[in-house]
């Protein structure tokens, strides 16, 4: 009892304040650690030439790192510490170099977690700028009003049906015109990279609207372009009223792709 009283006040004295004793237990050192650990060791009966130490972590940085420290620790007090000789400062010391281990690598994987958020936050926003260089461009014409009910056509390049349905859903998505009654009625025509003409038509709910502006892009020999017409509903039934107004704003917006294949530059859609 005598020598195990003589190694406690040599690692209390060897490592100061970090090493407490409570009162009342002779066999017990509590060891304040680097990276906020705090370590309890106690002699068993045994200690030192049958028994290592009993440890406890009383506490630490979080439960995962609790639990990574007690493990090694252990480990690494059976793999290098013998039986049959006096092991405190050596353990406390091993303590001390593994607390720091731990702090060293928790640091490193933060700044390796920052430095992926960073990159993963800096290709999102290359993401959106490239979608945003190779979004298509959309024209709105001019609004057409009868009895409340109001017609606008919309106007953009295509090249395949994804295209077409990226625009279709762009002009779905603008809370401009969400509340309309029929928000896009479209028809479509362009030529693949082999010359095959591609063309469809729909109504969306409005009946026998989308064929007739179908017919319209076939006449004036458009391709490579899908018209839109968002149509508002004003309680008052318009009868055949609506289908001239469709088609009234739908050619004259196609009536404006001469002039829009002229200029280089990417024209901003507008709205009215």
């Amino acid at each position: 009892m005598e020598s195990i009283e003589e190694e406690i006040a040599m690692v209390r004295n060897l490592f100061g304040e970090d090493c407490t004793q409570r009162e009342g237990h002779p066999r017990e050192l509590w060891i304040r650690l680097p990276f906020s650990f705090e370590l309890e060791i106690t002699l068993p009966a045994g200690y030192f030439e049958e028994s290592h130490p009993h440890l406890f972590v009383r506490s630490a940085p979080n439960a995962p790192l609790a639990g990574s420290f007690a493990a090694i620790l252990h480990q690494r007090m059976r793999e290098t510490i013998p039986l049959g000789t006096p092991m405190l400062a050596l353990l406390v010391s091993l303590a001390q170099d593994l607390a720091r281990e731990l702090e060293e690598g928790y640091h490193e994987e933060r700044e390796s977690l920052a430095a992926r958020e960073n990159d993963a936050v800096a290709a999102l926003s290359q993401e959106n700028d490239r979608r945003e260089r190779e979004a298509i461009p959309i024209w709105s014409g001019t609004v057409v009003v009868d009895r409340r009910s109001r017609f606008v056509a919309h106007l953009a390049p295509v090249g395949s049906v994804e295209e077409v349905k990226q625009v279709i859903a762009t002009l779905r998505a603008d809370r401009h015109l969400s509340d309309a009654a029929h928000p896009t009625i479209w028809a479509y025509r362009f030529k693949d990279d082999r010359g095959v003409l591609h063309s469809d038509f729909d109504d969306d709910g409005e009946t026998g609207a989308a064929v007739k502006m179908a017919f319209l892009l076939d006449q004036l020999k458009v391709e490579g372009y899908v018209v839109v017409v968002t149509r508002w509903f004003g309680g008052i039934l318009l009868g055949p009223d609506r289908f001239k107004h469709i088609m009234g704003v739908t050619k004259d917006i196609l009536l404006t792709i001469p002039e829009r294949e002229k200029s280089k530059s990417q024209p901003q859609r507008r709205r009215d």
